[in-house]
């Protein structure tokens, strides 16, 4: 394994998200964090990652007004130990989140390595990036299967699998199978299958045990299948075209259905100024995303590495526009939210809402 060490380089609106990262094969957009070789086991790139540390709960401490220091018998802090980073960084002690009773469970990053190794021992994946946000409060373990696809143009679809560990004593351990769009990072996660136990959802009421990891790899049917299945619907959207009011039918179907149910409705309007019936900031945001615009402060902006100048796009197909809901999704939604909510869905999440755009577009396309 080839370890190569760089330097840290700030972007003023990651810098204070990201705490520590290694990562496989591209350099991310950012380029944060520590390089690794390909060949990365799920513990090395934990340690490269300076992921290699753990939390425990310890009880609640305070001081009173006469000045004794008392402790908690019913509620705990959940500390980060002490620990040295591969650049000699010593890093003290740190609590992450409090008011926890002794039903909570602990899952230490290093059980969210574990859950890699089978993939990676077999070689259906590689380990592509693993990294603290948030100072530790979410950790993030990402790897790269061998299952992926390329439409006309070169428009390449790759599949990833996600864990993501939350130490903030409220949210559970969350686990997806995704695809991306690797020219504009656009993602669309796997529904779980319809008889599905624990969800991809690791409560921390619970141990992560090996029986509970065998149900959720059974519940995301992690397979060759759903890539295939997922290759046959995009290259069925990617041959239909549409025209604009196709479009805008399709938009207002997925974010804004309400409009189409109003009978004094005028879908050519509804771009008007002073209209009564306004699309929806996500409409808008879409239509725009399909014609390479944001608009922000009263401007119009080109958007850039949307893919849509791909062949898979070019001619305005329906592969077009359900990306330019995923685009929105992943790129543009939710600028005022808190970051960590942006973070969070932008990686992992899945979205009702792409799951909704992609069923709309199929069932539309093949009209």
């Amino acid at each position: 394994m080839v370890v190569i060490i760089q330097q840290w380089q700030k972007v003023e609106y990651m810098s204070h998200e990201v705490e520590t990262m290694a990562w496989a094969n591209e350099v991310p957009w950012h380029r944060l964090g520590r390089e690794i070789g390909d060949d990365a086991t799920p513990d090395q790139i934990l340690r490269v990652a300076d992921l290699d540390w753990q939390v425990n709960l310890k009880p609640v401490e305070w001081t009173n007004a006469e000045g004794t220091s008392h402790k908690s018998d019913k509620y705990f802090s959940l500390v980060r130990d002490a620990h040295t980073r591969i650049d000699g960084t010593n890093v003290p002690e740190s609590i992450l989140c409090s008011g926890l009773t002794d039903q909570y469970r602990p899952i230490q990053n290093s059980r969210v390595a574990d859950f890699f190794k089978e993939y990676i021992d077999n070689g259906v994946a590689t380990m592509e990036t693993a990294i603290s946000l948030f100072n530790g409060q979410i950790v993030i373990l990402m790897a790269k299967t061998n299952e992926n696809f390329s439409l006309a143009g070169g428009d390449k679809i790759e599949q990833y699998l996600y864990c993501a560990s939350y130490h903030t004593g409220r949210d559970k351990l969350k686990i997806r199978s995704s695809n991306t769009r690797v020219v504009c990072n656009n993602t669309f996660s796997y529904s779980l299958h319809q008889n599905a136990v624990v969800e991809g959802l690791i409560s921390h009421r619970f141990e992560f045990t090996n029986e509970v990891e065998s149900q959720v790899k059974s519940d995301l049917g992690i397979s060759i299948d759903q890539m295939n299945k997922f290759k046959e619907q995009s290259e069925l959207l990617a041959s239909k075209k549409l025209k604009e009011n196709d479009l805008l039918n399709y938009l207002l179907v997925v974010y804004q259905p309400e409009l189409l149910k109003e009978k004094s409705f005028d879908m050519s309007k509804m771009f008007d100024k002073g209209y009564e019936f306004r699309p929806s900031m996500n409409v808008n945001r879409s239509y725009g995303a399909f014609h390479d615009t944001y608009e922000s402060d009263g401007k119009t902006h080109k958007l850039e590495n949307t893919g849509n100048d791909l062949a898979s796009c070019k001619n305005d197909t329906w592969w077009k526009a359900f990306n330019a809901v995923t685009y929105n999704e992943d790129h543009l939604r939710g600028g005022s939210k808190k970051d960590e909510f942006r973070t969070e869905r932008a990686l992992l999440e899945n979205s009702s809402i792409k799951a909704k755009a992609l069923d709309t577009a199929l069932e539309l396309a093949s009209q």
